[in-house]
């Protein structure tokens, strides 16, 4: 293998080792993330119980105005009994009265409901603020254990990225530029190796893509020290050192 087809192994390499760095980062801080998300999902509910509580409150409030309406009329009604002029009179705010009464009591019940679902609701609020509480507890455990993982993390992390530059300086500007636009295609493949599909015949496949590959590009990875493609995947072929083909 000539220094160019070294250099890209050599980059390829460093190129695995940024990104394998760069997830483990992301993981370690995506544990903070996640437990956050769950603590905003805990605010949200609370703030929407809150306000389911409000509106209920509101309700209640106007049924007990609609009740005291009413009462002001069942009072008027038995008032008026008494001044009744006949027997059709009499029947007739008797039974508006007694109408009044039947649906007072249909509010009153209505109302006690709504009591009820308050006080349920009141209870699921100071169930979720307990929940908000240990939330925040547990993200703080998750930090102070993250922390130590993401320091060391992003030191290795500036190491490797000054590796990886070092590696990339031995390889010219053009070639740096197919192989980044690869590296970004193929989650940082950009390099994969001719494989021998068959140990008994010359037949040969792209470590990338699996897809066949001549033995003109095998003799040329040989022979030559150039930049040669995969056709199928555009992945730069190159031998592989640690193998005997």
């Amino acid at each position: 293998m000539g220094p160019l087809l070294e250099g890209l192994y050599k980059l390829q390499i460093e190129e695995d080792k940024l990104r394998g760095m760069n997830k483990r980062l992301e993981r370690a801080q995506r544990a903070v993330v996640l437990q956050q998300d769950k603590l905003k999902e805990l605010e949200e509910k609370h703030a929407e119980t809150q306000e389911e509580i409000k509106k209920l409150k509101r309700e209640a409030d106007s049924l007990n105005l609609e009740i005291k309406s009413r009462e002001e009329t069942v009072e008027k009604y038995k008032t008026a009994l008494n001044t009744a002029r006949n027997n059709k009179e009499y029947a007739a705010i008797l039974t508006e009265l007694n109408t009044n009464k039947v649906d007072n009591s249909k509010l009153e019940n209505k109302i006690l409901e709504i009591y009820s679902l308050i006080e349920q609701k009141e209870n699921e609020c100071s169930e979720i603020e307990k929940q908000i509480e240990d939330q925040k507890k547990t993200i703080n455990e998750v930090k102070e254990k993250a922390s130590d993982k993401i320091n060391e993390c992003e030191a290795s992390l500036e190491e490797t990225r000054k590796n990886w530059e070092k590696a990339a300086s031995e390889v010219d500007s053009e070639t740096l530029e197919i192989f980044k636009r690869l590296a970004d295609t193929y989650d940082g493949d950009a390099v994969a190796f001719i494989e021998r599909a068959d140990p008994k015949k010359n037949l040969f496949h792209c470590g990338g893509c699996f897809m066949a590959l001549t033995n003109e590009v095998y003799n040329r990875l040989l022979s030559k020290d150039e930049i040669i493609r995969c056709p199928s995947c555009s992945r730069i072929i190159i031998l592989n050192p640690e193998e005997e083909y």
